[in-house]
């Protein structure tokens, strides 16, 4: 998702460098996706459009309007794109739908924490997916909360099957859409503690975070292999929601670590940061997501 379309998305960033060829990747990840031939080069052929800034979705979806006549918002119409195929190529990931895009290509959301020397591939799909707004009600909310930890599962694996295939630097996931965390992080006017200094998305920990070979050096790598959920910690956790927070790790094949401690995604308790992702983040050495909002 483009960060400057804010709304009811929920992306993947899955971290390349710049002038590293990312598109046999993605490629390979689309037909694996169940892409055809026609969809796959069609695809291709705007992600490479969105890499050549011939595509800001802020303008092209601009004007649209709502079922009673009001301006649509450019992220409703996003998120509408997620649901009904039309420019965005759509797969299913599993009974829900998913598609790639850039994320803030160019630097076309004006965030201070661009970084040109990197490319970020985006993961997207519709929040109703993972909060289950799709789901059949007749099992209970018990079944749904299930299934909703079902599809947090299937989203770590496209995320380390998509970092597989382009031998990513790095990657993230969070609850919502995850570029806003890093500019609320440096703003004054948004957060309690706001950055003394530039912040890029691998100083945080995510409830899903993926660290190329680049970034494991030794000590790093050695917090990684101890990192634990400690009892106390989880104590805290709702016990409806407890049986789906845990620590899985992996390892990919091109020498990348991969961590996901949360399953259920588009929707988190109040205080479930500070119990769980704060004391995670501090014994890596990282930032937490858990920021503390003026106002």
């Amino acid at each position: 998702m483009p960060l400057a379309l804010p709304g009811r998305t929920k992306d993947a960033v899955v971290v390349v460098p710049a002038n590293a060829d990312w598109r046999p990747g993605v490629e390979a990840f689309l037909r694996g996706m169940g892409g055809d031939e026609a969809k796959v080069r069609r695809h291709l052929a705007l992600l490479e459009e969105r890499a050549a800034g011939s595509r800001p979705w802020l303008q092209e979806l601009a004007g649209r309007t709502l079922p009673n006549g009001r301006p649509m918002p450019p992220g409703r119409a996003y998120a509408e794109m997620l649901v009904a195929e039309s420019a965005l190529p759509l797969y299913d990931a599993g009974g829900f739908l998913v598609s790639l895009d850039l994320h803030n290509p160019g630097n076309e959301a004006g965030a201070p924490w661009y970084d040109p020397a990197v490319v970020e591939i985006a993961l997207v799909a519709d929040q109703g997916a993972f909060t289950g707004e799709s789901f059949d009600a007749a099992g209970g909310m018990e079944r749904i909360v299930a299934q909703r930890a079902e599809r947090g599962a299937r989203l770590g694996d496209l995320v380390a099957v998509l970092a597989e295939q382009v031998q990513a630097q790095f990657a993230y996931v969070d609850v919502g859409p995850t570029g806003g965390k890093i500019t609320s992080a440096l703003s004054p006017t948004a957060v309690v503690h706001p950055a003394g200094g530039p912040l890029r998305p691998a100083d945080f920990l995510w409830s899903i975070t993926l660290w190329g070979p680049g970034l494991l050096e030794p000590g790093f790598a050695a917090r990684l292999e101890a990192l634990h959920i400690k009892d106390a910690e989880l104590a805290k956790i709702d016990p409806y929601l407890r049986p789906h927070v845990r620590l899985e790790g992996r390892r990919l094949d091109y020498g990348a670590r991969m961590l996901q401690f949360r399953f259920l995604f588009g929707t988190e308790q109040r205080g479930e940061r500070a119990h769980l992702d704060s004391p995670l983040a501090k014994r890596l050495g990282l930032r937490s997501t858990n920021l503390q909002y003026l106002g």
